[in-house]
């Protein structure tokens, strides 16, 4: 119930349900309507419509409330925009995590919503620098990118230490669970 508190709409929505609901039922018991038993059934199914869409919506907040917000990532087009990027990640001594992805592949769109977002793994993205390139356009300048990088599958997950240096034993392809990518990210990021 407390959900509801936190979100108004919601609970506004909830209490002008329950109302028409209580208005019209006390409606068909005191006045002689002919047909008050298919008024009853539409009744039934209005109050199971309402049912329905107040659970769904407040699992959903439920499971959303779990997540973390989602990490920006600094989009990078080219080549060149990669080499600036790593060159100031390691002025400032941090490590480099590249998603390359595109806006048609399932697992990438998992990563942005799932597990990027889950707290084990959003905790260990704020020790990077996150980088994105996404090659949906397949512009020369994405296919030069993802031949520079050996990029093959989506999504690949490419990862740089603290110094700028390449790390090609931690490149992940493919979708991870969240609980096995906070591990890897942990890893790479000593």
């Amino acid at each position: 119930m407390m959900l509801l508190t936190n979100y108004p709409i919601i609970m506004a929505i909830t209490i002008i349900c329950i109302l028409l609901s209580c208005g019209t039922l006390w409606f068909i018991c005191r006045h002689p309507i002919p047909y008050k038993g298919l008024y009853s059934i539409g009744l039934g199914i209005i109050i199971g419509l309402c049912s329905i869409f107040l659970f769904t919506t407040i699992k959903h907040l439920e499971r959303q409330a779990h997540l973390s917000p989602i990490p920006t990532f600094i989009s990078i087009q080219s080549i060149d925009d990669l080499n600036l990027a790593l060159a100031e990640a390691a002025s400032q001594h941090k490590p480099v995590l590249l998603d390359v992805t595109a806006d048609w592949c399932t697992p990438c769109i998992a990563y942005k919503k799932e597990i990027f977002p889950s707290p084990a793994v959003a905790q260990q993205l704020q020790k990077y620098t996150l980088l994105e390139a996404n090659v949906t356009a397949n512009t020369a300048q994405d296919l030069a990118l993802m031949q520079h990088l050996k990029v093959i599958g989506f999504p690949t997950l490419l990862f740089w230490d603290s110094k700028g240096n390449t790390s090609p034993q931690s490149r992940v392809t493919g979708l991870m669970p969240a609980e096995k990518f906070s591990h890897h990210l942990s890893q790479q990021a000593q």
